[in-house]
């Protein structure tokens, strides 16, 4: 029993001597920089384990943007979810044909200047009524001087685009008592156009033979011989002899009667250089 306690003692007093031993800590002074020797340098892998997880913050600048373009860059373009529509691609126009050559209308005719438009119509004369400025007029009258109307030419600027023309035609009475042209007899065409290249139309369909003229019967030639005598103021003799002269006439393409152009005219259509229609009128009277 003495024994046990003497090395349970001894035991006790050996572990004593012992912690006091390593308590006792050397000191190595403080760490001088660039000094290898006070550097600690670990080799196990396991103390070298880095065990903080990696941060990525999203930190906010909170200077000024400096340019549209870095706005561009950090801006978040939201998905485009809208179908794109083609931009229509414009139609490609018809290139304009280029207009026809004016004519001259240099010569010899009736020559008429509407300032929008002019004409000539060859190889003829006549004198204008009126006034002869025809800048604001929409149209003008000729009596004929000398000239065949019908196969000449007509000549206008290049922005007429058609020209039409109609005619009066009247029954004469002409014989040893003279002329007499009898105006309830008359007939007035519808307008036709004329057939034209190159800004030049001819006229045609006024010669004698192709001229309109009204049918009638004899009791009507008889009754429009009378009328035209008592408009001339004739005598009560004067006018039985011209109503006597058509005695056993039946038409009026009949002699002692006969059709004649009275008057004829031409309308002229086009447009300004704006685009605007115009419409000018020729008429020429023909003396009996």
């Amino acid at each position: 029993m003495d024994k046990r306690y003497t090395y349970t003692a001894f035991f006790t007093l050996a572990v004593f001597l012992f912690s006091c031993k390593n308590d006792k800590t050397q000191s190595h002074g403080p760490i001088v920089l660039g000094d290898s020797s006070t550097i600690v340098t670990e080799t196990d892998p396991q103390r070298l384990q880095d065990l903080v997880t990696d941060l990525k913050p999203v930190i906010t600048s909170s200077e000024p943007k400096d340019t549209e373009e870095t706005a561009a860059k950090t801006q978040v373009k939201a998905p485009d979810t809208a179908k794109k529509v083609a931009a229509p691609v414009a139609a490609k126009q018809p290139v304009p044909a280029a207009p026809a050559a004016a004519p001259n209308l240099s010569g010899n005719g009736l020559k008429a200047d509407f300032n929008i438009m002019s004409l000539l119509i060859t190889n003829i004369a006549a004198k204008q009524s009126g006034n002869p400025n025809l800048s604001h007029a929409n149209g003008a009258v000729y009596t004929l001087q000398s000239g065949t109307i019908n196969g000449n030419l007509i000549k206008v600027t290049s922005n007429v685009i058609k020209i039409s023309q109609r005619y009066q035609s009247v029954v004469v009475l002409k014989n040893e008592l003279g002329v007499l042209p009898l105006e309830s007899l008359t007939t007035t065409t519808d307008w036709e156009p004329l057939k034209g290249i190159n800004n030049i139309y001819r006229i045609a369909g006024l010669d004698e033979k192709s001229l309109e003229y009204p049918e009638v019967h004899r009791n009507e030639i008889h009754t429009a011989v009378g009328k035209a005598a008592k408009r001339h103021r004739f005598s009560r003799k004067k006018v039985q002899d011209w109503e006597n002269s058509v005695r056993n006439v039946k038409s009026v393409n009949q002699k002692p009667l006969f059709v004649t152009l009275r008057s004829v005219m031409w309308k002229i259509d086009g447009k300004d250089a704006s685009g605007k229609l115009f419409s000018k009128q020729i008429r020429i009277d023909i003396p009996l």
